[in-house]
C-alpha cells in the first residue's frame, strides 16, 4: 500500500484512511531550512527529534489556542522546547539526561551575546578534576593539564547564568582532546581516536585547544544570534532534567504530550554523555543512579501493557531464545505503559508519539501500533498516523548494540502516532 518493505506486513493489513506516508522535512521545509538551523544542533545528540516533526505538530493541534501547553517526557537535546519558543506554545519538558537542561538554556538564549563574552583563561591558576576513577583511560595526563585549568576557571568564575553558552564549547573542546571519538554520540574509544591523540600530542596542543575554543565559541554566537533574529515568543518554559520520566507525575494539564521516547534497543544516553558529565561536575556515584534508570537496566515495572500485539511479538521475541531481549523488549514495553497511564489523565486533548518499528532479529516490531492499542485501553481515539521516510541516520553508528551485544539493525520509516482525546 504504501511500497514499504514486506518484513512490514502489519502495516500492509491497515485502513489507508487514517494512515498517511508524508515527509516532514518537505511539508515543513518553507519554516525550518534544515534539522540544525537556529540553535538545533548547538552540541550532538544520538536519535534526535527533527524540528520538522515538532513544528507540523505544534502548528496543526496548537495553533490559534490561548497558552497552550506542550509537554515532551523524553526531551533530549530540547528541539521541543525551541521549538516552542519559536511557534509561541509554553512547554513543559522531562529528561532522565541532567545535561538537558544546560543544552535547553544554550538553545533558547534570548539576550545579545559576544565571542568577548564567552572568553575563558587557559592560563587559571586553579584545578578542577572530575571524580572519576576511568578519568586517565580517557585522557592524556598532558591534556588533563590544560583540561584541569579552564574547566576549574568554568566552575569556580564563570557566571551561572552564562555557563550554558560556555559549556558548548569546552565540551566540544574536552572530547576532541581525549580518546573519545567524537564524531558519534557515545562514549567510545576507537583506533581513530587513538591514533588522533597520538598525533595531537606531537603538535602544540595547548594552541589548538585554544583556537578550537574560539572556532566553536564563534559558532554558538552565530547560532544564538540567528535564534533571536527569528523572534522567539516570550512563553513559559519549565524543564525537569536528572529525572525519571516513567515515575513522574505531570504535575499540570497540557493541551498536547508530543515525543519521541527512546528507541527500544538505543537508550545508552547517561553512558554515552559520561564524559560530559563527569566534566560538569556529577559525580560517579550520581551517574551509576541515573544510569540504572535507562530503560535496559531499570526495574521492569508491573505494569500490564494493554494490547494484544505486544503478546503477539512477545511470542515472537521469545521464540528467539535470548533472555537479554526479552528483558529489554518487556522492560521497554511495560516502561512506556507505566508512564502512559501516569500521565494520560493531564493531557487534554491530543498525544503526538514519534518512534519507528525497529527490528529485533529480524523481526520489525510495530512499536507504534502497541502504544495506540493500550492507548485505546485507556480510552483514547486513533486519530492519524504519519509514515515518515529516514533521510539521515540519527542514531550513532555501531556494529553491535551496547545493551545486547547483537547486531545493531536501523529501522526504515518512523511514524508520528496522533492520539486524541
Amino acid at each position: 500500500m504504501w511500497g514499504m518493505e514486506k518484513t512490514l506486513d502489519h502495516y500492509i493489513k491497515l485502513p489507508e484512511n487514517r494512515y498517511e506516508r508524508v515527509s516532514f522535512r518537505k511539508l515543513m521545509g518553507h519554516v525550518i531550512p534544515s534539522t540544525t538551523y537556529t540553535t538545533h544542533g548547538l552540541y550532538m545528540y544520538p536519535a534526535k527529534f527533527i524540528p520538522h516533526v515538532v513544528r507540523f505538530a505544534l502548528e496543526k493541534y496548537l495553533r490559534g489556542k490561548r497558552e497552550p501547553w506542550v509537554f515532551d517526557p523524553f526531551a533530549g537535546s530540547g528541539t521541543v522546547a525551541i521549538e516552542a519558543t519559536l511557534a509561541g506554545v509554553n512547554y513543559l519538558i522531562w529528561d532522565l539526561n541532567p545535561i538537558t537542561e544546560l543544552l535547553v538554556r544554550a538553545s533558547t538564549w534570548r539576550d545579545e551575546v559576544s565571542l568577548r563574552e564567552l572568553e575563558v583563561d587557559f592560563d587559571y591558576q586553579g584545578e578542577f578534576l572530575p571524580k572519576w576513577r576511568n578519568l586517565n583511560y580517557w585522557h592524556p595526563p598532558e591534556f588533563l593539564e590544560i583540561l584541569s585549568r579552564v574547566w576549574a576557571y568554568y566552575h569556580e568564575v564563570v557566571p551561572d547564568e552564562i555557563k550554558p553558552l560556555l559549556a558548548i564549547p569546552l565540551l566540544k573542546v574536552t572530547r576532541y582532546f581525549s580518546y573519545s571519538d567524537e564524531k558519534i554520540a557515545k562514549l567510545y574509544k576507537s583506533k581513530y581516536a587513538r591514533k588522533k591523540v597520538a598525533e595531537l600530542l606531537k603538535t602544540d596542543y595547548r594552541k589548538g585547544m585554544e583556537e578550537m575554543y574560539l572556532k566553536e565559541a564563534g559558532r554558538v554566537v552565530e547560532k544564538v544570534r540567528d535564534y533571536i533574529s527569528r523572534k522567539p515568543k516570550e512563553v513559559k518554559g519549565i524543564v525537569h532534567a536528572g529525572v525519571d520520566s516513567i515515575e513522574m507525575e505531570l504535575e499540570r494539564d497540557v493541551n498536547l504530550l508530543l515525543t519521541s521516547p527512546p528507541y527500544l534497543q538505543a537508550q545508552e544516553y547517561i553512558r554515552s554523555f559520561k564524559l560530559e558529565l563527569f566534566w560538569l561536575g556529577y559525580t560517579e556515584e550520581e551517574i551509576r543512579r541515573l544510569s540504572k534508570l535507562e530503560i535496559p537496566y531499570r526495574k521492569i515495572p508491573e505494569d500490564e501493557v494493554l494490547s494484544e500485539l505486544y503478546w503477539e511479538y512477545r511470542e515472537r521475541v521469545k521464540a528467539l531464545n535470548h533472555s537479554k531481549l526479552l528483558q529489554i523488549y518487556d522492560c521497554y514495553f511495560r516502561s512506556l505503559a507505566r508512564f502512559l497511564n501516569n500521565v494520560h489523565e493531564n493531557v487534554t486533548e491530543r498525544m503526538a508519539i514519534f518512534v519507528g518499528p525497529v527490528k529485533v532479529r529480524g523481526i520489525r516490531v510495530p512499536i507504534d501500533e502497541i502504544l495506540k492499542e493500550h492507548l485505546e485501553s485507556l480510552g483514547w481515539v486513533h486519530e492519524k498516523t504519519y509514515i515518515d521516510e529516514i533521510v539521515a541516520r540519527r542514531l550513532f553508528r555501531s556494529k553491535t548494540n551496547p545493551a545486547t551485544g547483537l547486531p545493531d539493525e536501523r529501522t526504515p520509516t518512523e511514524h508520528l502516532l496522533i492520539m486524541r482525546r
